[in-house]
């Protein structure tokens, strides 16, 4: 009986083999196609550690002490408490105005001295700066008619500061018999101080009248006047304020001889209030 020729014994283990090999080679390319979608994400995961780190083992910041930034300005008038208009420095404000009366030989005079025959009543405005007054003023005692007269006045006072001082005043009437007349007075004078407590000034007065419907109704006067003010609280040791105010002035008039020389001395004791 005829034998049939047998198979090699290394041909059944050969399929094997080649299979393993092709799947070898099918799955390469899918592992080379998935490594570069692979290589980001493992940086990003390292730079994210890397970051985390960094945070976590950096050193605490100081916060520096800064300056805060100033308030924006209130105008006073508008600031939480301010004095009510015309009370305090606001330049808006409404300038207060002081007003005092005039009362001159209204009240009869109780003593051995004369009592003052002229009478007078109005207002004052202002301060001694600069004031404005008018009244009604009668010569004769009585109010009437024919020695009445509405009278008005613009000062300003001289300064209470400085070495060079000036004042000027102008006013006039208007009688109710009688012309109108206008007035006028200019001051320039010089201030020093030969000691502390003793103040000397010498000043030039020029003054002139008009009166109205007159025939030579300008007449007009030239005064040098010398003024000494002596503060004495120090040397007397007194409680108030004592000074002692003396001057003397001599006035020529422009047209004629009737010189007239004046002096004056007043000894003022001020009480200090409280």
């Amino acid at each position: 009986m005829p034998t049939l020729p047998s198979r090699p014994a290394l041909a059944s283990p050969a399929r094997p083999l080649a299979f393993v090999a092709l799947l070898l080679l099918a799955t390469a390319p899918a592992a080379r196609a998935q490594s570069p979608a692979e290589e980001p994400a493992q940086m990003l995961d390292a730079a994210f550690g890397e970051a985390a780190e960094t945070r976590l083992f950096a050193p605490i910041p100081r916060r520096e002490a800064t300056t805060p930034a100033p308030a924006p300005e209130v105008p006073g008038y508008l600031a939480p408490g301010a004095p009510r208009r015309g009370a305090g420095t606001n330049p808006l404000a409404r300038p207060e105005i002081a007003a005092a009366p005039i009362r001159r030989g209204l009240a009869p005079a109780a003593g051995p001295l004369p009592a003052a025959t002229e009478r007078a009543v109005g207002m004052k405005l202002g301060a001694d700066q600069l004031s404005l007054s008018t009244e009604i003023v009668t010569g004769q005692g009585g109010w009437q008619r024919n020695d009445t007269r509405l009278g008005w006045t613009v000062t300003r006072g001289a300064d209470a500061d400085g070495e060079i001082v000036w004042s000027a005043a102008a006013g006039g009437s208007l009688p109710a018999a009688g012309a109108a007349e206008q007035t006028g007075e200019a001051v320039l004078g010089y201030r020093l101080r030969p000691h502390d407590i003793v103040t000397l000034t010498t000043e030039i007065a020029l003054a002139g009248r008009y009166t109205f419907a007159t025939q030579n109704g300008l007449a007009g006067s030239l005064t040098p006047r010398v003024k000494v003010v002596a503060d004495l609280t120090q040397p007397l040791a007194t409680p108030w304020r004592t000074t002692l105010d003396v001057s003397l002035g001599r006035q020529v008039p422009m047209v004629g001889r009737d010189i007239q020389t004046s002096g004056t001395a007043l000894l003022k004791l001020e009480l200090p209030t409280p």
